[in-house]
């Protein structure tokens, strides 16, 4: 509509014109009248040239962001044609392709010949996932506002939300008792479980101190540990799509409370669009970066029960920290 109006308004100043040319015989308003017409011919020709030479990317501050902190999104306009962009306008959705959560902004820039110019705007991820830039559309407008082209050399870009760590609440399968003890076994489930508590040697590591045992028969209590199945070191993760926000802050939380007492563990989940079970080593907090990102990319879950079918048919033991989705939405972890 805004471009009809100009063209409108347009017209009646070069009927004007035509009218006091065509009554007063003047040269020249004669000549002032024919560049008045020859003028949207020119100035939409330079908005079709300076549109094919435009280039827009969308730049991360950084490749990831915490949720709930506002990261910076660059957007970088370059110019290399020989006249100046008068008016560019461009519009981008940030999209979150696991929990809708669209982000619909647009920038209004001129750009001088041959130059570079960098516009930036905050960016807040809600959720968990990859939150991805995408440029919708670039439209370069002519100088008098009646023309516009598009640009079509752009660049998206993606980043991705690390979760706030939660432990989520924690329960155990039907028949086991709720102890402290049971809880310590099943996070030391690196190939290893708690056989039997000795005695403090010098030497032996601060980290199998028994704290509680110690406290209670005051002598410094040692854990030991027996041999046990690789594969009952595992974090099983369902992606459930009601909850998985709530899944993956749990996953991660987990996660690090496993690494940061030094037990390696195995990270599972259902593959996208099958029932084929991701396995990914995780030893640090790299490893698990690593693997958030992994599930990310992989995350397309068909039901709230996937991967647990999937272990089932390929591991038939204990020792798996279960994390789904409940009822009301939340992340509950069971100790199978």
């Amino acid at each position: 509509m805004e471009k009809i109006n100009n063209f409108l308004y347009y017209a009646l100043i070069i009927a004007i014109f035509g009218y006091l040319t065509y009554y007063l015989h003047s040269r020249s308003l004669f000549i002032l009248l024919i560049i008045f017409i020859v003028f949207p011919a020119i100035s939409c020709a330079a908005a079709k040239y300076t549109a094919g030479r435009l280039t827009v990317k969308a730049v991360p501050e950084t490749l990831w962001t915490e949720k709930g902190r506002t990261t910076q999104i660059n957007f970088v306009f370059e110019n290399t044609s020989l006249l100046p962009v008068i008016s560019c306008r461009t519009s981008f959705k940030a999209e979150n392709r696991y929990l809708k959560n669209d982000i619909i902004n647009c920038l209004d820039i001129s750009l001088p010949a041959h130059t570079a110019y960098k516009a930036s705007l905050p960016l807040t991820p809600v959720y968990n996932g990859i939150l991805t830039v995408n440029i919708t559309d670039v439209s370069v407008r002519d100088m008098l506002n009646i023309f516009g082209f598009k640009a079509k050399k752009t660049e998206n870009c993606c980043v991705f939300v690390k979760p706030l760590p939660s432990d989520g609440e924690i329960s155990l399968s039907p028949g086991e008792l709720y102890s402290e003890d049971s809880l310590i076994t099943a996070k030391n489930i690196n190939g290893t479980q708690i056989d039997s508590v000795r005695s403090y040697i010098p030497g032996d590591k601060l980290r199998n101190i028994h704290w509680k045992l110690s406290t209670k028969y005051n002598d410094l209590l040692v854990k030991e540990y027996s041999d046990n199945n690789e594969e009952s070191a595992i974090l099983l993760a369902e992606l459930y799509t009601p909850c998985i926000d709530s899944i993956i802050d749990t996953v991660y939380g987990m996660g690090l409370s496993l690494t940061d007492i030094g037990y390696p563990y195995t990270l599972c989940f259902a593959s996208a669009g099958s029932e084929q079970l991701t396995k990914l080593y995780i030893t640090d907090k790299n490893d698990l970066i690593d693997a958030i990102k992994t599930l990310y990319l992989s995350y397309d879950s068909q039901s709230d029960n996937s991967s647990l079918h999937a272990l089932r048919r390929e591991y038939a033991g204990g020792g798996i920290i279960y994390i789904h989705g409940s009822s009301d939405g939340k992340a509950v972890t069971d100790i199978l």
